[in-house]
């Protein structure tokens, strides 16, 4: 017989023989004893009785003692195993819910470990109260709780779905604690007994569960992920993607590759930006929209950057050795990054390993970056910019840096995203953008270069508005050190310039 059955069986044993209900029966016990036995029988009856009534905790506990007692006994181990079989055997379906909940540390740290733990009960009690009375609902880390629904016929994807909303409006209902009101988030993982062979142990159901968790977890405080085969392929994917990247790391398969910044009135050469590329042994040239996230989970962005500002520099010097003139190069750095402490110093100390004048470096933060920016990344840049590097906004229009942000930051270039670029030659709207952006470069003396530009209209519309710098595939597309070389060589050797540069 099944582990939780054996169980309900002895709760419904107590349950009929335990409790005030009982003393109905008995004066007609007693009379039975006495009719069958005589007095005899009815003395023994009558001593037996309370304390065969004792011994199975007859008094003193009520049914609800009973309940919470047959419940706090069950583990998610039985639950889980019993579940399944029972679904099996029955065609049915069962269902884990694996919630990860955000904001207990909050309370604990402003209101005491208490309160901590009295808001850890009360979701425990809103998700229970949310389920039926036959599932079940287990805290098993300080903030990931298991619920199991029991085996029905009626647990299909949409309904899974809705119990989601129903868990999540459960846990992320203010709570009232200590007079103060808190919030929580929580990211769900759900596992379908639908989506399993017949043989899955509960072991695999649970963790398969886990791992869908994982996956809404990382894609916001308060999303939910379904299990599928799909969803376990992909971030087997991407764990075997981090762990590529982390050899490609050592082994020097992280390239940068660079493409020129021009002067949209002469086309002279005005710097070089670093974009990584994975030089793949067997895929060759991979972009960063294929690595950077796997990068930033696997904790690694500051060896890119350090990976990264190491190449762009040395390619930097050995331009300057080959007598080709690239006044700057440009550098990425993310917000990871900008929070380390001893990022000045390092950058500082490459500059002078190679004999290099920091005004010879910029420093790129990504618009987004900047509206967020705190103490730390503050400080960084403001002693970036003290050694003499420029430091430019990057993809500007995309985010929401304010004015205030602009003027706060010691920013010198804004790189105004292809997003306003792209079709600011046919279309108006477009260009009333691109001018109203550079009529506020201009108001705070910052200067303007446009990424992304691909057509000569487009830069046409750029000469006649006064943006300075632009770069994109109408002048080059990224690339290698080596390749990068030979490019300005060419250029630089030619005895005229190419005709859009020469556009008037």
């Amino acid at each position: 017989m099944r582990t939780i059955e054996i169980k309900q069986a002895r709760h419904q044993l107590r349950h009929v023989l335990a409790g005030t209900h009982m003393l109905a029966f008995l004066p007609a016990l007693c009379l039975a004893a006495y009719w069958t036995g005589g007095e005899i029988v009815l003395v023994a009856f009558a001593l037996f009785v309370p304390l065969f009534y004792a011994a199975i905790g007859g008094f003193g506990r009520s049914l609800q003692d009973t309940d919470m007692a047959s419940v706090a006994v069950l583990t998610p181990a039985d639950v889980s195993q019993d579940f399944l079989e029972i679904a099996r055997h029955n065609g049915q379906t069962t269902a884990c819910f694996q919630l990860g909940v955000t904001g207990f540390e909050d309370v604990s740290r402003t209101l005491g470990d208490e309160a901590g733990r009295e808001a850890r009960a009360l979701v425990k009690e809103r998700l229970q109260s949310a389920l039926r009375s036959g599932d079940h609902v287990f805290q098993i880390e300080d903030n990931r709780f298991l619920a199991f629904v029991s085996p029905g016929f009626r647990l299909k994807l949409d309904g899974l779905l809705d119990l989601s909303k129903r868990l999540r409006s459960a846990v992320e209902e203010p709570l009232s604690l200590s007079g103060t009101t808190q919030f929580l988030s929580v990211a769900i993982g759900v596992a379908s007994s639908l989506n399993f062979a017949r043989n899955t142990t509960a072991e695999t159901w649970i963790a398969s569960a886990a791992q869908a968790l994982a996956e809404a977890a990382s894609n916001g405080p308060s999303a939910t992920r379904v299990w599928s085969d799909k969803l376990s392929q992909n971030r087997q994917a991407r764990r075997a993607l981090r762990e590529d990247l982390s050899r490609a790391l050592e082994n020097g398969e992280i390239q940068a590759y660079f493409q020129p910044q021009v002067s949209v009135r002469t086309g002279e050469i005005v710097g070089m930006e670093a974009l990584a590329r994975w030089d793949h042994p067997k895929r060759g040239c991979v972009g960063p929209s294929e690595f950077l996230r796997a990068i930033q989970d696997s904790g690694q962005m500051e060896v890119l950057g350090k990976t990264m500002l190491a190449q762009s520099l040395s390619a930097l010097r050995r331009w300057d050795d080959a007598g080709a003139h690239v006044p700057t190069v440009s550098v990425n750095y993310s917000d990871i990054e900008l929070r380390n402490p001893n990022l000045p110093d390092h950058i500082k100390w490459e500059l002078d390993r190679l004999d290099l004048p920091s005004n010879r470096l910029a420093i790129e933060v990504l618009e987004s970056v900047a509206s967020a920016a705190d103490d730390i990344i503050h400080r960084n840049l403001e002693r970036i910019a003290t050694l003499g590097c420029r430091i430019d906004l990057d993809d500007f229009g995309t985010g929401n840096a304010s004015v205030t942000a602009l003027r706060h930051l010691p920013i010198k270039w804004i790189k105004i995203d292809q997003s306003i670029i792209k079709d600011a030659d046919t279309q108006m709207d477009q260009k009333r953008m691109l001018h109203a952006v550079l009529a506020m470069s201009e108001q705070l003396k910052l200067e303007t270069l446009a990424e992304g530009v691909e057509h000569v209209g487009e830069h046409g519309v750029l000469r006649d508005a006064g943006c300075q710098y632009a770069q994109g595939y109408l002048f080059a597309r990224p690339m290698s050190v080596t390749d990068c070389e030979d490019w300005l060589r060419a250029e630089q050797h030619k005895e005229t310039a190419p005709q859009i540069r020469r556009i008037q």
